[in-house]
């Protein structure tokens, strides 16, 4: 067996690392445990020490790309698996991620949400599900995603590309690119389906939509970045690249996009008089092609959780084709003004 060398960055995570670290701890086949605390305010970094991690602290925050890279570093294990600090990995983890890695070609393995979890409300559930539809649908075994919520890389092949880019500062897009770029330069990552972790993480309306929104903003910047290999080849997805940005997807965040446009042209249409009929049925037409192309999604939610969840999947996934289209607008903007991360 390879060693592997987990890496859990966190930052005011100690409501959730304990059950992560216990999780990790459990496989059995983890040779260290890397937490790299970064600027917490709270015990996050007593509480990695009590559960027998090796903790390197931040004094002030850098960012998930850059904690990460902390890790890689100093890491003595030949493969590194990234775990985040509100996930719980199975206990047959390392003995898959083994068996994956003796093919010398596989440079990093990447896992899946479970369908369900923990929280109990709406937005939750939805969130957690919608990451697990989106990797879920993948047709191809080799693709070109490293989500960091529970991903493994050779540590030779992360270091060869320069690992996450630290000049992105949030939770966004470091990940994202790093996998793009890995499949890019022809190595390969393969989308395990049988490892699936849990994810702790509760969301309200408020917290998802802002999240949702600053993903969005930073996938657009990000696309503007490389025209061709990720804003065409991946974002826009229409050959289905082994992304998990579905091609209807996109068509539907489109059509909301444009659903909005001719809303905004209703109201003043309303003010003058003139061309209220042509707002109203554009609105109606790109509003209802959104809709149906949050079909196979919501087909997939009810054959998997319940019909019960059917209608409030509905309302949250048109709500957040709203949110994406509107963030992948602002990111543009940004963009154009020269805000480029």
């Amino acid at each position: 067996m390879p060693t592997i060398s987990a890496i859990v960055p966190a930052r005011n995570a100690s409501a959730t690392l304990e059950r992560c670290l216990e999780a990790v701890a459990a496989t059995g086949g983890v040779s260290e445990v890397i937490v790299i605390d970064d600027g917490s305010s709270d015990d996050t970094a007593d509480t990695a020490r009590r559960c027998g991690a090796r903790v390197i602290s931040n004094p002030a925050r850098v960012g998930p790309a850059g904690a990460r890279n902390t890790g890689a570093r100093s890491a003595a294990g030949e493969i590194l698996l990234f775990v985040d600090a509100d996930v719980i990995v199975p206990p047959d983890i390392c003995r898959k991620l083994s068996s994956a890695f003796e093919d010398s070609s596989v440079a990093a393995v990447q896992t899946l949400y479970t369908p369900v979890c923990p929280a109990c409300d709406t937005v939750s559930l939805y969130q957690n599900f919608y990451y697990h539809y989106s990797f879920a649908r993948i047709r191809e075994s080799s693709i070109a995603v490293f989500a960091t919520w529970c991903a493994a890389v050779r540590k030779a092949d992360f270091l060869s590309m320069g690992g996450f880019n630290e000049s992105i500062p949030d939770p966004t897009v470091e990940d994202e690119e790093f996998g793009y770029a890995l499949a890019d330069a022809g190595r390969t990552i393969v989308l395990d389906r049988s490892i699936q972790v849990v994810h702790l993480a509760s969301y309200s309306i408020s917290t998802f939509s802002k999240r949702r929104f600053r993903m969005a903003r930073a996938q657009a910047k990000s696309g503007w970045r490389s025209v061709r290999n990720r804003l065409l080849l991946r974002y826009v997805n229409i050959r289905e690249t082994g992304t998990h940005h579905s091609r209807l997807m996109v068509l539907g965040i489109m059509s909301m996009i444009l659903s909005e446009i001719f809303l905004f042209s209703l109201m003043v249409s309303a003010a003058s008089g003139q061309g209220i009929l042509a707002a109203a049925a554009g609105s109606f037409i790109c509003l209802s092609v959104s809709l149906a192309c949050a079909l196979p999604f919501l087909r997939h939610s009810v054959n998997s959780i319940g019909i019960h969840v059917v209608m409030p999947f509905l309302w949250l996934c048109l709500l957040d084709m709203a949110v994406l289209g509107w963030g992948l607008i602002l990111g543009t903007l940004d963009f154009a003004r020269g805000s480029r991360f």
